[in-house]
């Protein structure tokens, strides 16, 4: 139960209190956000506090005089653990005004230096059952990137080469105020700007669905053996390349040193999953 900075259990004041449920399931998220912010030697990080995220249970008790909607936040400090809300009252004319409750000491709630690492072990081969609920999608991506592609290529081949003070020249003498030579090279740039924002949604959408197949996130340690010797890493990215016959997973992170302490060199795990069931059909439409 997190109440009011300097509230006393004596009181009565309007500021709400806010009852949170510590299921196991916050209680890694807790610990996942303290790790975060001791080997990044933060202040502390602040999450939204939601009944539907990792199975979160908020309650907001306040007098009904009150008359106000809160959005609340969790702050996770490296010893503490505090809520701040922002409260709007009903009527649009009231300035919107920022609660603080009082900290909890992280130690006093839960064993925070106790809690166990999540480490997720990474397989050479990626099964089709892992890959089954997610076939559809692999395809759909893979559909996406040969438009992608199709369209880069026939937009570079036709990429302009001739200075722009030439095109100003040419315009000026031939069609005085139409300017079609400027029309067109300002029509390319557009496309070349439009390109470069597909790629980006695109790496976005092979790193979202990469972490989803392996059912890792950013952040988690993940283990894998090269050359007989068990390689962990701290996920700090992933991304995947699907064709008809097999899709490559990448997993960036920084690597732990033998002592099992977080370093400073950054790796890659490479995953395999071949694509028997695209291939198969590829044949048969062949045959």
């Amino acid at each position: 139960m997190f109440e009011s900075e300097g509230k006393r259990s004596w009181q009565a004041a309007a500021d709400p209190v806010v009852l949170v449920r510590l299921t196991a399931c916050l209680q890694e998220r807790i610990a996942a956000l303290v790790r975060i912010v001791r080997h990044q030697k933060l202040q502390h990080v602040v999450v939204p506090l939601m009944a539907a995220d990792y199975a979160w249970s908020a309650r907001h008790v306040y007098s009904p005089e009150s008359q106000l909607f809160l959005d609340s936040f969790l702050c996770v400090s490296a010893t503490e653990l505090w809520v701040e809300c922002t409260s709007r009252a009903w009527r649009e004319d009231y300035p919107p005004v920022r609660i603080a409750t009082s900290r909890m000491s992280l130690q006093a709630i839960m064993p925070i230096d106790y809690m166990p690492v999540r480490e997720v072990p990474l397989f050479p081969v990626v099964s089709q059952t892992t890959v089954a609920p997610y076939r559809e999608h692999l395809r759909a991506l893979l559909e996406a990137e040969r438009v992608h592609e199709m369209m880069s290529h026939a937009a570079y081949a036709i990429e302009p080469e001739v200075p722009d003070e030439r095109l100003d020249i040419a315009d000026r003498i031939w069609f005085g105020k139409k300017k079609p030579f400027h029309s067109a090279r300002e029509a390319w740039r557009r496309l070349e700007e439009e390109l470069e924002r597909w790629d980006v949604e695109l790496e976005a959408e092979r790193s979202t669905l990469a972490q989803s197949i392996l059912g890792i996130e950013v952040g988690d340690i993940v283990t894998n053996e090269r050359d007989g010797r068990l390689l962990r890493l701290s996920v700090t990215g992933t991304t995947l390349y699907a064709s008809d016959e097999h899709v490559t997973f990448i997993v960036n992170g920084t690597r732990f040193r033998k002592d099992g302490t977080l370093g400073k060199l950054q790796d890659a795990i490479r995953l395999r999953f071949e694509n028997k069931t695209m291939s198969t059909r590829k044949q048969g439409d062949e045959a």
